[in-house]
């Protein structure tokens, strides 16, 4: 079964609680997530990300199949220019706890983030960053747990 909820901090989560017909094999499971949370984030920026000025970060986040980590990408304003500059970042942290791994992508206008989320090259990308970042944060757990 999928599931979409929102909160309160402009955050949206979804993934599946059990094997989906054609999701057998992680790369397949990261390829139809990523690809979801591609358009389900460029939605909401249209909505929610203004042209100019601060905002609020809109993420996406889902379950990282066969881990313990979920893997979030967000759109946040830039700090150092945050009149119209905007940030994708994509972070990785381990479900239950407080540490988050992140790595900003990719910088540009509203108009430049959403067709960036809408090309080919982002989803590839987006789904090698989310297998780095899941995997430096299993090592920590294996190395200090």
């Amino acid at each position: 079964m999928n599931f979409v909820y929102n909160n309160k901090c402009n955050f949206v989560a979804f993934g599946t609680n059990k094997k989906v017909e054609g999701m057998q094999n992680k790369p397949e499971a990261i390829n139809e997530l990523t690809n979801k949370l591609r358009d389900i984030l460029s939605q909401r920026a249209e909505r929610e990300v203004p042209q100019n000025g601060k905002f609020s970060p809109v993420s996406v986040s889902f379950t990282v199949p066969d881990t313990q980590n979920k893997a979030k990408v967000a759109i946040e304003p830039d700090f150092i220019n945050p009149k119209n500059s905007r940030r994708l970042s994509v972070a990785s942290y381990r479900i239950g706890s407080d540490r988050l791994i992140s790595s900003y992508i990719f910088k540009g206008t509203k108009q430049e983030i959403i067709d960036y989320l809408h090309n080919s090259e982002s989803q590839d990308r987006i789904i090698k960053i989310i297998k780095h970042l899941s995997d430096s944060v299993d090592e920590y757990y294996r190395e200090n747990f």
